[in-house]
């Protein structure tokens, strides 16, 4: 039997936001639509930001060269290449995008080592970035229409069968998915972002929503360590 492990992608995987990074580029260019404060759907967003983009001349190479600039989270290469090695499947579940996604995984070697990417689909035609949502759901409230963790998450487990889960992410939609996990899991909330912060507010209730064990990281050597106890070097370079 497998075992599963699953990564946010942004601010995880990732220490920076792929989709500020671009709108950062971007400002450089012309400045992109202001986000609306209280809008629950950054991805109709994400599409107004692409066309801006288009429209002002930045390349599919400038976009793409920014994604793969994005520094890897210490000792997360580390962590990947290992679960892929020990047989662990590795599936990367976020809101991003799968252009940007996949982009970085491959530069920095880890495409391999994925076994899915679960995101918004992304495309290029002449030029133009474009986005679709991954979903289109209604159940959820506390996560937008194009994705809630949860549901991926379990369409992804209705058809495979795994003996551990461990989950890792930053955001508050990593929170639904933690609470959704079965008690011999391990969620791996980033310390100082809105999961662990939630979290945190859970543990100290009454009836936390949380059954999982929790193992806060500052850096992914310390999820390596926590999953192969001794086994492989967890010292920062």
């Amino acid at each position: 039997m497998a075992n599963l492990a699953v990564f946010d992608f942004d601010r995880t995987i990732v220490d920076d936001d792929s989709d500020a990074t671009i709108i950062n580029r971007l400002r450089e260019k012309k400045p992109p639509p202001e986000w609306e404060a209280g809008n629950h759907d950054w991805t109709p967003y994400m599409s107004d930001v692409f066309e801006h983009a288009y429209s002002a001349g930045l390349h599919p190479s400038d976009i793409l060269d920014s994604i793969a600039s994005m520094r890897p989270n210490p000792g997360i290469i580390e962590l990947i290449s290992t679960l892929a090695k020990e047989g662990w499947d590795v599936l990367v579940l976020t809101d991003a995008n799968s252009v940007f996604v996949n982009h970085w995984l491959k530069v920095h070697g880890l495409q391999e080592a994925v076994t899915a990417v679960v995101t918004n689909r992304a495309f290029w035609k002449q030029d133009r970035l474009y986005i679709e949502p991954c979903m289109r759901q209604t159940t959820c409230p506390r996560c937008p229409s194009n994705l809630c963790k949860s549901i991926a998450l379990a369409q992804w487990c209705s058809s495979r069968d795994y003996r551990r889960y461990v989950y890792s992410g930053d955001g508050r939609n990593d929170y639904c998915p933690a609470t959704n996990l079965p008690a011999e899991a391990i969620v791996f909330p980033r310390k100082g972002y809105p999961m662990y912060d939630l979290i945190k507010k859970t543990l100290s209730s009454p009836n936390p929503q949380i059954k999982a064990k929790v193992v806060p990281w500052d850096d992914a050597f310390t999820i390596l360590e926590e999953l192969f106890p001794g086994k492989y070097k967890t010292t920062k370079s």
